[in-house]
């Protein structure tokens, strides 16, 4: 019995970290639906049974000391691992603090996004402007070697941010990988109002160009959006940049509140497919903006960014710029556990307003353009080359 206890334990171990390993940090949320109620109790049914008499087992007779608690979220990250989902996942009570505080918009760390590669290593895909990490000299594109000499070998983006923003360490000492070489950077953290829109008005040609970067779709996004953009078209603006390169995703309401700045009444904005079927979700603003928009995206671009992406290039007839996207065409929802910890998961896949599903595929752009190793090198807006090719296009 105990070698089948152990190798219970070792196949849970493992789903586990594949889980981990495949996953990529993306976020496309819908509203929570912690009200609904169950028409029955999982503690009343035969089928976890099973369940219950491993814990016991292993808590009576397993051969060294375990935390039930640590048993109860292996047991739940098993079960959901299972469903070979990589956007499904479990957050204990400090991941599910971090996600909600990246999402709401506030929070103590660094301000830098970082992903998950295929690779298996973690990354920077976006330095906040006057942030901890701007400051310190972190860049887009550096990899994570270690936090505060722990190796981040293996670990989740969860996990390696829960250690960026941890308040027992005030400045964190971090290596990264650049080019090759490994660099160490002493970083200060602060609290971090995310502004998730930053903008400015460009000149090109004598033309004035609206720049709005949107790195994700938090609670705050939207206003913040209208508010930039509307100070842009006071601004005689003539056309229109928008920067989702590096922006993973965000909630389903927000993308949609946006969308409708540009979508006309009644036309599509996107899809919804569930087990109950197809449905259309319609703009109900009315709009009167005309004006040439160049949307911007890369391989991290994904989900929410995904959705507006395409649904910018079928409704209002945006170009869109840079490399193919990610690929992420389903929807997620949360759920708060009793332990104060979370799981997210799948419930829905959504379509381009024209049908089409972009799940595992992307989207690709108009232009296909790489970055440029000047600006990866020493990121300017000048050796941008796929804002150069955006600016090109709106003379």
């Amino acid at each position: 019995m105990g070698k089948n206890i152990k190798e219970n334990i070792r196949l849970a171990i493992i789903i586990v970290i594949s889980m981990i390993i495949g996953s990529v940090f993306t976020m496309f949320i819908k509203e929570n639906n912690n009200s609904v109620n169950y028409s029955y109790s999982s503690k009343d049914r035969k089928e976890f049974n099973s369940l219950y008499e491993t814990y016991d087992t292993i808590m009576k007779d397993y051969y060294k000391s375990v935390d039930s608690n640590t048993l109860i979220e292996g047991a739940i990250n098993g079960m959901l691992g299972s469903l070979n989902d990589e956007h499904t996942m479990y957050f204990d009570k400090k991941s599910k603090e971090a996600f909600d505080s990246e999402l709401s918009g506030n929070y103590y760390g660094i301000g830098a996004q970082i992903q998950l590669t295929g690779e298996g290593t973690i990354k920077i895909t976006k330095v906040f402007n006057d942030s901890p990490a701007e400051k310190a000299g972190l860049k887009a594109e550096d990899v994570f070697v270690s936090v505060d000499g722990v190796s981040v070998k293996g670990k989740s983006a969860t996990e390696v941010a829960n250690m960026l923003k941890s308040n027992t360490v005030k400045t964190s000492k971090i290596v990264i990988k650049r080019e090759g070489n490994e660099i160490n950077f002493d970083v200060t953290k602060e609290n971090i109002t995310l502004f998730s829109v930053s903008s400015e008005m460009l000149k090109n040609n004598n033309k004035n160009i609206g720049y709005l970067s949107v790195s994700i779709f938090g609670q705050k996004t939207y206003s913040q959006f209208k508010d930039a953009l509307l100070k842009l078209e006071s601004q005689n603006m003539d056309s229109l940049i928008i920067d989702l390169r590096g922006n993973t995703g965000g909630y389903l309401y927000t993308v949609t509140n946006m969308l409708e700045e540009f979508v006309g009444k009644d036309n599509i904005m996107y899809q919804i497919q569930s087990s109950n079927g197809v449905k259309k979700y319609k703009s109900s603003k009315e709009t009167s903006r005309k004006y040439k928009i160049v949307i911007l995206v890369d391989e991290n671009s994904a989900s929410a960014s995904e959705i507006m992406a395409a649904s910018m290039k079928e409704n209002y007839g945006a170009i869109l710029v840079g490399k193919t996207t990610y690929g992420k065409g389903t929807v997620q929802t949360t759920k708060n556990l009793s332990n104060g910890s979370m799981i997210k998961y799948t419930i829905e896949k959504w379509l381009t307003p024209n049908g089409k599903n972009i799940d595992k595929e992307g989207i690709t752009p108009d232009y296909d353009v790489n970055i440029g190793d000047s600006y990866l090198n020493s990121p300017t807006k000048e050796n941008d080359m796929q804002l150069k090719k955006a600016l090109d296009l709106l003379k």
